[in-house]
């Protein structure tokens, strides 16, 4: 797959309206279940902060992909 090819499909994924509410209500989910956890559920918190962390990225990695840029590396968590 080609950069140009790469661009074009993070635009048309950005741009999607139906990809962007669904994004949306998974990260506000995932957010929420991280809030709301109990305090003693350490696992639960971790896995809802992992799912928000990896939309993000994946959010990220597509404006890369649109700006031609490589990703860049998250920090470890």
């Amino acid at each position: 797959m080609t950069d140009e090819d790469r661009r074009a499909l993070a635009e048309q994924i950005l741009n999607n309206a139906l990809m962007a509410e669904i994004m949306g209500k998974l990260e506000k989910e995932a957010v929420d279940r991280c809030v709301y956890a109990p305090m003693a559920d350490h696992e639960a918190r971790q896995a809802a902060a992992a799912e928000v962390r990896a939309i993000r990225s994946f959010r990220q990695n597509c404006e890369a992909a649109l700006r031609n840029n490589p990703p860049r590396k998250a920090a470890p968590a």
